[in-house]
């Protein structure tokens, strides 16, 4: 009778034991390939990272609003991305055929931004465009921005009834 219940039980031990070698060497095996991540090298000044952004100009042959792709220095929309941004858009398109919808001598007095609206105070200059591209080519502009989903404008401070709206991509 004992034999009945010792050879059961030297079985089962058997089996705990081959589990348990087993087990351990997938632990070990699973040890050897961990790979140890470096990190990535530390972002100095004289490190120069390259970021898209796109402009809208005028199609000169069509009047469309077309998009302009610029590769410029990361570093420089740190600070103030929108401004940065309509800097570039004001000074003008670097692709032939295009031109800016935004009249010339146009300046930008201060840009804010809060809860996915940009507000734009401008010049008056800004006035002397017809239609509504100087606009648009504005709001599409910084509607890149993903966190950007409409532009209000001002002139000299001033909201104007023409321009009370906010303004979404086109």
């Amino acid at each position: 009778m004992k034999k009945k219940i010792i050879i059961p039980i030297i079985f089962i031990i058997v089996i705990i034991i081959l589990i348990i070698c087993s087990v351990s060497t997938e632990v070990e095996n699973n040890v050897e390939n961990i790979v140890e991540i470096e990190p990535e090298e530390e972002i100095t000044d004289d490190v120069v990272r390259q970021t898209k952004v796109n402009l809208y100009f005028l199609d000169n042959t069509s009047g469309i609003l077309t998009k302009e792709e610029r590769t410029i220095d990361s570093k420089e929309l740190i600070d103030n991305p929108y401004k940065v941004v309509l800097d570039l858009l004001l000074a003008g398109p670097n692709t032939e055929g295009l031109i800016s919808a935004i009249p010339e001598g146009t300046k930008v007095n201060s840009i804010n931004y809060e809860k996915g609206i940009i507000e734009i105070d401008l010049s008056e200059e800004f006035l002397n465009s017809s239609g509504t591209n100087a606009i648009y080519s504005i709001v599409n502009t910084l509607t890149e921005f993903t966190e950007v989903i409409g532009v209000k404008f001002k002139i000299n401070g001033e909201i104007r009834e023409e321009m009370k709206d906010t303004f979404v991509k086109k």
